[in-house]
Protein backbone atom coordinates (compact mmCIF):
# COMPACT_ATOMS: atom_id res chain seq x y z
CA UNK A 1 0.00 0.00 0.00
CA UNK A 2 1.33 3.89 -0.75
CA UNK A 3 1.95 5.96 2.06
CA UNK A 4 -0.53 8.18 3.30
CA UNK A 5 1.20 11.98 3.28
CA UNK A 6 -0.06 15.17 4.62
CA UNK A 7 0.16 18.03 3.32
CA UNK A 8 -0.23 21.94 4.22
CA UNK A 9 -3.33 23.64 2.25
CA UNK A 10 -5.61 26.25 2.22
CA UNK A 11 -8.86 24.57 1.50
CA UNK A 12 -11.00 25.96 -1.05
CA UNK A 13 -14.70 24.57 -1.29
CA UNK A 14 -18.61 25.10 -1.10
CA UNK A 15 -20.59 24.20 1.98
CA UNK A 16 -24.51 23.91 2.13
CA UNK A 17 -25.89 23.94 5.46
CA UNK A 18 -30.07 23.26 6.27
CA UNK A 19 -32.62 21.35 8.86
CA UNK A 20 -35.87 19.60 7.78
CA UNK A 21 -38.40 19.44 10.62
CA UNK A 22 -36.65 16.27 11.43
CA UNK A 23 -32.86 16.39 10.96
CA UNK A 24 -29.95 18.44 10.46
CA UNK A 25 -27.92 17.86 6.83
CA UNK A 26 -24.41 19.36 5.72
CA UNK A 27 -23.03 18.67 2.41
CA UNK A 28 -19.35 19.94 1.24
CA UNK A 29 -17.44 19.37 -2.01
CA UNK A 30 -13.89 17.88 -1.69
CA UNK A 31 -11.70 20.05 -3.56
CA UNK A 32 -8.29 21.51 -1.85
CA UNK A 33 -6.10 24.07 -3.03
CA UNK A 34 -2.49 25.33 -1.89
CA UNK A 35 1.12 26.32 -3.58
CA UNK A 36 2.35 24.07 -6.47
CA UNK A 37 2.56 20.80 -4.67
CA UNK A 38 4.78 18.50 -7.41
CA UNK A 39 4.17 15.69 -4.93
CA UNK A 40 0.64 15.73 -4.92
CA UNK A 41 0.71 17.02 -8.37
CA UNK A 42 1.64 13.11 -9.43
CA UNK A 43 -0.27 11.39 -7.23
CA UNK A 44 -3.59 12.61 -8.18
CA UNK A 45 -2.84 13.43 -11.47
CA UNK A 46 -4.78 15.59 -14.07
CA UNK A 47 -8.54 15.35 -13.53
CA UNK A 48 -11.11 15.03 -10.52
CA UNK A 49 -12.54 12.25 -9.46
CA UNK A 50 -15.70 13.86 -12.10
CA UNK A 51 -13.67 14.86 -14.69
CA UNK A 52 -12.73 18.42 -14.14
CA UNK A 53 -9.34 19.31 -15.80
CA UNK A 54 -7.04 20.95 -12.61
CA UNK A 55 -2.96 21.40 -13.48
CA UNK A 56 -2.08 25.01 -12.95
CA UNK A 57 0.61 26.87 -13.81
CA UNK A 58 0.84 28.55 -9.96
CA UNK A 59 -1.02 25.94 -7.64
CA UNK A 60 -2.05 22.81 -6.79
CA UNK A 61 -5.53 21.70 -6.50
CA UNK A 62 -7.65 18.36 -6.14
CA UNK A 63 -10.39 16.99 -5.31
CA UNK A 64 -8.63 15.25 -2.05
CA UNK A 65 -10.34 15.38 1.33
CA UNK A 66 -14.12 15.13 2.23
CA UNK A 67 -14.91 17.68 4.83
CA UNK A 68 -18.03 16.65 7.06
CA UNK A 69 -17.37 14.70 9.91
CA UNK A 70 -18.85 12.76 12.68
CA UNK A 71 -17.90 14.06 15.89
CA UNK A 72 -18.92 12.13 18.98
CA UNK A 73 -22.28 12.63 20.74
CA UNK A 74 -24.15 12.70 17.20
CA UNK A 75 -22.29 15.62 15.99
CA UNK A 76 -21.79 16.57 12.11
CA UNK A 77 -19.06 19.35 11.37
CA UNK A 78 -17.55 20.93 8.01
CA UNK A 79 -15.74 23.78 7.38
CA UNK A 80 -14.11 25.90 4.17
CA UNK A 81 -10.88 28.22 4.48
CA UNK A 82 -7.77 26.65 5.95
CA UNK A 83 -7.29 22.83 6.10
CA UNK A 84 -4.52 23.11 9.21
CA UNK A 85 -6.90 25.23 11.24
CA UNK A 86 -9.91 23.57 10.77
CA UNK A 87 -8.50 19.86 11.84
CA UNK A 88 -7.44 22.37 14.92
CA UNK A 89 -10.59 23.25 16.01
CA UNK A 90 -12.54 20.15 14.77
CA UNK A 91 -9.83 18.61 17.31
CA UNK A 92 -10.60 20.56 20.33
CA UNK A 93 -13.97 20.32 19.51
CA UNK A 94 -14.02 16.58 19.55
CA UNK A 95 -12.19 16.49 22.76
CA UNK A 96 -14.58 19.07 24.22
CA UNK A 97 -17.35 16.38 23.15
CA UNK A 98 -15.28 13.48 24.14
CA UNK A 99 -15.60 14.98 27.43
CA UNK A 100 -19.94 14.66 27.56
CA UNK A 101 -20.21 18.58 27.16
CA UNK A 102 -23.07 19.61 25.00
CA UNK A 103 -22.19 20.33 21.64
CA UNK A 104 -22.35 24.40 22.73
CA UNK A 105 -20.83 23.85 25.75
CA UNK A 106 -18.16 22.24 23.96
CA UNK A 107 -17.84 24.80 21.25
CA UNK A 108 -17.39 27.27 23.84
CA UNK A 109 -14.76 25.98 24.86
CA UNK A 110 -12.94 26.06 21.19
CA UNK A 111 -13.74 29.87 21.23
CA UNK A 112 -11.63 30.55 24.29
CA UNK A 113 -8.87 28.74 22.38
CA UNK A 114 -9.06 31.07 19.14
CA UNK A 115 -10.20 33.13 17.72
CA UNK A 116 -9.51 31.17 14.31
CA UNK A 117 -9.98 33.95 11.59
CA UNK A 118 -9.43 32.06 8.81
CA UNK A 119 -12.14 29.22 8.23
CA UNK A 120 -15.71 29.21 8.42
CA UNK A 121 -17.74 26.04 10.44
CA UNK A 122 -20.94 24.81 10.34
CA UNK A 123 -22.50 22.18 12.95
CA UNK A 124 -25.38 20.18 13.02
CA UNK A 125 -26.36 18.44 16.15
CA UNK A 126 -29.73 17.24 17.82
CA UNK A 127 -31.00 19.63 20.90
CA UNK A 128 -34.50 18.10 23.14
CA UNK A 129 -35.19 16.49 19.65
CA UNK A 130 -35.22 19.71 17.69
CA UNK A 131 -32.40 19.98 14.49
CA UNK A 132 -29.50 22.55 15.51
CA UNK A 133 -27.37 24.30 12.52
CA UNK A 134 -24.52 26.46 14.05
CA UNK A 135 -22.03 28.73 11.93
CA UNK A 136 -19.26 30.18 12.99
CA UNK A 137 -17.42 32.81 11.33
CA UNK A 138 -19.62 33.25 8.78
CA UNK A 139 -18.14 35.92 5.88
CA UNK A 140 -15.79 36.60 8.74
CA UNK A 141 -18.17 37.57 11.47
CA UNK A 142 -16.37 35.62 14.03
CA UNK A 143 -19.63 35.01 15.45
CA UNK A 144 -21.02 31.49 16.59
CA UNK A 145 -24.72 31.80 16.56
CA UNK A 146 -27.67 29.66 15.21
CA UNK A 147 -28.97 29.23 11.42
CA UNK A 148 -32.98 29.02 10.65
CA UNK A 149 -32.73 28.75 6.92
CA UNK A 150 -30.27 27.28 4.66
CA UNK A 151 -26.56 28.92 4.31
CA UNK A 152 -23.75 28.50 2.02
CA UNK A 153 -19.74 28.89 2.74
CA UNK A 154 -16.65 29.37 0.78
CA UNK A 155 -15.63 30.16 -2.42
CA UNK A 156 -18.75 28.65 -4.08
CA UNK A 157 -20.64 31.33 -2.76
CA UNK A 158 -19.26 33.55 -5.66
CA UNK A 159 -21.09 31.89 -8.10
CA UNK A 160 -23.96 33.99 -9.81
CA UNK A 161 -26.27 31.22 -9.08
CA UNK A 162 -25.31 28.23 -6.84
CA UNK A 163 -26.17 29.17 -3.59
CA UNK A 164 -29.66 30.73 -4.76
CA UNK A 165 -30.50 27.74 -6.58
CA UNK A 166 -29.30 25.26 -3.88
CA UNK A 167 -31.50 27.26 -1.61
CA UNK A 168 -34.19 26.82 -3.43
CA UNK A 169 -33.69 23.34 -4.15
CA UNK A 170 -33.20 21.99 -0.57
CA UNK A 171 -36.23 24.12 0.39
CA UNK A 172 -38.45 22.54 -2.07
CA UNK A 173 -37.15 18.63 -1.21
CA UNK A 174 -37.33 19.61 2.30
CA UNK A 175 -40.87 20.77 2.36
CA UNK A 176 -42.39 18.46 0.80
CA UNK A 177 -42.91 14.48 2.46
CA UNK A 178 -39.78 12.98 0.80
CA UNK A 179 -38.58 12.15 4.14
CA UNK A 180 -34.54 12.61 5.27
CA UNK A 181 -32.58 10.42 3.35
CA UNK A 182 -33.91 10.83 0.44
CA UNK A 183 -33.48 14.71 0.87
CA UNK A 184 -30.14 13.74 1.68
CA UNK A 185 -29.61 11.63 -1.85
CA UNK A 186 -31.30 14.18 -3.65
CA UNK A 187 -29.30 17.45 -2.61
CA UNK A 188 -26.07 15.11 -3.17
CA UNK A 189 -27.67 14.25 -6.73
CA UNK A 190 -28.70 17.66 -7.40
CA UNK A 191 -25.00 19.25 -6.74
CA UNK A 192 -23.35 16.62 -8.77
CA UNK A 193 -25.55 17.88 -11.57
CA UNK A 194 -25.19 20.94 -11.13
CA UNK A 195 -21.19 20.72 -10.69
CA UNK A 196 -20.87 18.76 -14.25
CA UNK A 197 -23.05 21.66 -16.05
CA UNK A 198 -21.39 24.52 -14.73
CA UNK A 199 -17.44 24.98 -14.42
CA UNK A 200 -17.74 25.74 -10.63
CA UNK A 201 -13.69 25.23 -11.37
CA UNK A 202 -13.48 28.54 -12.08
CA UNK A 203 -14.45 29.15 -8.23
CA UNK A 204 -12.44 26.66 -6.71
CA UNK A 205 -15.33 24.22 -6.27
CA UNK A 206 -15.14 20.79 -7.86
CA UNK A 207 -14.47 16.84 -7.32
CA UNK A 208 -17.20 14.45 -5.44
CA UNK A 209 -19.89 15.89 -3.10
CA UNK A 210 -20.12 13.93 0.14
CA UNK A 211 -22.48 14.83 3.05
CA UNK A 212 -25.20 13.59 5.71
CA UNK A 213 -28.06 14.30 8.70
CA UNK A 214 -28.19 13.97 11.80
CA UNK A 215 -31.79 13.06 13.09
CA UNK A 216 -33.18 11.21 16.27
CA UNK A 217 -31.76 8.24 15.20
CA UNK A 218 -28.34 9.40 15.41
CA UNK A 219 -25.98 10.61 11.92
CA UNK A 220 -26.51 9.53 9.26
CA UNK A 221 -23.36 9.63 6.25
CA UNK A 222 -24.00 9.03 1.98
CA UNK A 223 -24.58 5.86 1.58
CA UNK A 224 -22.78 3.69 -1.14
CA UNK A 225 -23.51 5.42 -4.38
CA UNK A 226 -23.00 5.09 -7.79
CA UNK A 227 -22.98 8.08 -10.52
CA UNK A 228 -23.84 7.32 -14.23
CA UNK A 229 -23.50 9.99 -16.60
CA UNK A 230 -25.87 10.14 -19.53
CA UNK A 231 -26.82 11.40 -22.62
CA UNK A 232 -29.21 11.35 -24.83
CA UNK A 233 -29.03 12.35 -28.58
CA UNK A 234 -30.99 12.30 -31.91
CA UNK A 235 -30.39 10.38 -35.41
CA UNK A 236 -31.67 9.07 -37.89
CA UNK A 237 -35.27 9.71 -36.62
CA UNK A 238 -34.23 7.92 -33.59
CA UNK A 239 -33.64 8.79 -29.52
CA UNK A 240 -30.42 7.33 -28.54
CA UNK A 241 -29.17 6.83 -25.13
CA UNK A 242 -25.45 6.73 -23.87
CA UNK A 243 -24.33 6.10 -20.57
CA UNK A 244 -20.68 7.55 -20.66
CA UNK A 245 -19.14 7.72 -17.33
CA UNK A 246 -19.59 6.01 -13.95
CA UNK A 247 -18.26 7.26 -10.51
CA UNK A 248 -18.68 5.31 -7.07
CA UNK A 249 -18.45 6.30 -3.34
CA UNK A 250 -17.80 3.08 -1.36
CA UNK A 251 -17.61 4.17 2.24
CA UNK A 252 -17.33 2.25 5.70
CA UNK A 253 -16.72 4.31 8.50
CA UNK A 254 -14.12 7.29 7.72
CA UNK A 255 -12.79 5.41 5.22
CA UNK A 256 -13.72 5.96 1.47
CA UNK A 257 -13.41 4.32 -2.05
CA UNK A 258 -13.72 6.46 -5.05
CA UNK A 259 -13.46 4.42 -7.94
CA UNK A 260 -13.89 6.29 -11.74
CA UNK A 261 -14.15 6.30 -15.29
CA UNK A 262 -11.72 9.58 -15.70
CA UNK A 263 -9.23 8.09 -13.35
CA UNK A 264 -6.56 5.09 -14.26
CA UNK A 265 -6.55 4.11 -10.60
CA UNK A 266 -9.05 3.88 -7.51
CA UNK A 267 -8.47 6.51 -4.91
CA UNK A 268 -8.74 5.95 -0.87
CA UNK A 269 -9.68 8.48 1.49
CA UNK A 270 -9.18 7.87 4.97
CA UNK A 271 -10.51 10.79 7.14
CA UNK A 272 -8.48 11.66 10.07
CA UNK A 273 -8.83 14.97 12.46
CA UNK A 274 -5.48 14.51 14.90
CA UNK A 275 -3.00 14.43 12.41
CA UNK A 276 -0.89 14.16 15.14
CA UNK A 277 -2.01 11.06 16.79
CA UNK A 278 -0.97 7.63 15.44
CA UNK A 279 -2.55 6.23 12.18
CA UNK A 280 -4.06 3.11 11.78
CA UNK A 281 -1.45 -0.07 11.10
CA UNK A 282 -0.75 -0.46 7.43
CA UNK A 283 -1.90 -3.95 7.38
CA UNK A 284 -5.21 -3.29 9.38
CA UNK A 285 -5.68 -0.26 7.12
CA UNK A 286 -4.95 -2.44 4.00
CA UNK A 287 -7.66 -5.08 5.09
CA UNK A 288 -10.32 -2.50 5.83
CA UNK A 289 -9.45 -0.85 1.98
CA UNK A 290 -9.50 -4.44 0.86
CA UNK A 291 -13.04 -4.57 2.38
CA UNK A 292 -14.00 -1.40 0.28
CA UNK A 293 -12.67 -3.31 -3.05
CA UNK A 294 -14.79 -6.17 -2.48
CA UNK A 295 -18.22 -4.11 -1.52
CA UNK A 296 -17.52 -2.38 -4.91
CA UNK A 297 -16.62 -5.82 -6.80
CA UNK A 298 -20.09 -7.30 -5.20
CA UNK A 299 -22.00 -4.18 -6.50
CA UNK A 300 -22.87 -3.35 -2.88
CA UNK A 301 -24.80 0.29 -3.43
CA UNK A 302 -27.52 1.24 -1.98
CA UNK A 303 -28.22 4.37 -4.99
CA UNK A 304 -27.41 4.47 -8.18
CA UNK A 305 -28.28 8.03 -9.86
CA UNK A 306 -28.24 8.88 -13.36
CA UNK A 307 -27.08 12.46 -14.09
CA UNK A 308 -28.08 13.81 -17.44
CA UNK A 309 -25.04 15.31 -18.90
CA UNK A 310 -26.53 17.74 -21.48
CA UNK A 311 -29.62 18.83 -19.27
CA UNK A 312 -30.88 19.32 -15.70
CA UNK A 313 -32.32 16.43 -14.42
CA UNK A 314 -31.31 13.13 -12.28
CA UNK A 315 -32.74 9.92 -11.92
CA UNK A 316 -32.15 7.75 -8.31
CA UNK A 317 -32.65 4.14 -8.65
CA UNK A 318 -32.89 2.22 -4.65
CA UNK A 319 -31.14 -0.87 -5.07
CA UNK A 320 -32.11 -2.75 -1.81
CA UNK A 321 -35.67 -3.22 -2.14
CA UNK A 322 -36.40 -6.84 -1.23
CA UNK A 323 -40.26 -7.12 -2.70
CA UNK A 324 -39.18 -6.26 -6.64
CA UNK A 325 -35.85 -6.40 -8.71
CA UNK A 326 -34.01 -2.82 -8.69
CA UNK A 327 -34.28 -0.98 -12.50
CA UNK A 328 -30.58 -1.38 -12.76
CA UNK A 329 -28.46 -4.77 -12.75
CA UNK A 330 -25.18 -4.75 -11.17
CA UNK A 331 -22.94 -7.28 -13.81
CA UNK A 332 -19.15 -7.53 -12.65
CA UNK A 333 -15.89 -9.35 -13.56
CA UNK A 334 -13.38 -8.43 -11.01
CA UNK A 335 -10.73 -10.42 -13.25
CA UNK A 336 -10.94 -8.85 -16.49
CA UNK A 337 -11.74 -5.14 -13.88
CA UNK A 338 -15.33 -4.87 -15.69
CA UNK A 339 -18.34 -3.29 -14.73
CA UNK A 340 -21.32 -2.99 -16.74
CA UNK A 341 -24.75 -1.72 -15.77
CA UNK A 342 -28.02 -3.06 -17.34
CA UNK A 343 -31.02 -0.74 -17.32
CA UNK A 344 -34.91 -2.10 -17.33
CA UNK A 345 -37.03 -1.07 -19.98
CA UNK A 346 -38.72 0.81 -17.98
CA UNK A 347 -35.89 2.92 -16.98
CA UNK A 348 -34.19 3.09 -20.34
CA UNK A 349 -37.49 4.64 -21.96
CA UNK A 350 -38.10 6.99 -18.89
CA UNK A 351 -34.70 8.49 -19.78
CA UNK A 352 -34.99 9.01 -23.31
CA UNK A 353 -38.49 10.57 -23.38
CA UNK A 354 -37.84 12.11 -19.66
CA UNK A 355 -41.01 15.06 -18.64
CA UNK A 356 -40.73 17.79 -20.02
CA UNK A 357 -42.73 21.15 -19.57
CA UNK A 358 -45.74 21.87 -22.00
CA UNK A 359 -44.92 24.71 -24.31
CA UNK A 360 -47.48 26.77 -23.01
CA UNK A 361 -46.44 26.10 -19.29
CA UNK A 362 -42.90 27.63 -20.60
CA UNK A 363 -41.81 31.17 -19.53
CA UNK A 364 -40.74 32.87 -22.54
CA UNK A 365 -37.09 33.09 -21.17
CA UNK A 366 -37.23 29.51 -19.98
CA UNK A 367 -34.04 27.88 -21.07
CA UNK A 368 -32.96 24.00 -20.24
CA UNK A 369 -29.26 24.96 -20.27
CA UNK A 370 -29.72 28.04 -17.97
CA UNK A 371 -28.73 27.40 -14.26
CA UNK A 372 -31.30 29.98 -12.89
CA UNK A 373 -34.08 28.07 -14.28
CA UNK A 374 -34.94 25.05 -10.72
CA UNK A 375 -37.28 23.57 -13.61
CA UNK A 376 -35.55 19.93 -13.42
CA UNK A 377 -36.78 16.74 -13.59
CA UNK A 378 -36.78 14.37 -11.00
CA UNK A 379 -37.51 10.69 -11.01
CA UNK A 380 -37.27 7.67 -7.92
CA UNK A 381 -37.11 4.32 -8.66
CA UNK A 382 -37.33 1.78 -5.81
Amino acid sequence: MKKYFTWEARSVTYCIGFKSKTAVFLIADSMTSSGRNQEIDEAFGEYTTFGEFVMEENKTMQDRRYKVFKLPGNVLVTFAGDVDNALEVIGIFTKELENGLKPITAFERVLSAGPFSRIELLVGFMEQDRPKLYSYNYMGNGQFKEEHSSIHLGSGREHEYLSDKSSQFVDFITNDNFGDGKCLVYALAYLQNFAIKNPLMLFDVGGFFFGGFVHTGGVQRMWNTTYLMYAVTQGNGERNLHLNYQVSLTRRDDLLLVSSSFLDHERIYLQEINLEEESPKLIDLEKRVNELRDDYWEGQFKFIVLLNQLNYGFTVCYMENKNRLSEIEIVTDRVKGEVRYRLSPDLVKYLLYSPNLKEEDIDPIWDRNNPAHLEIPIRWFA
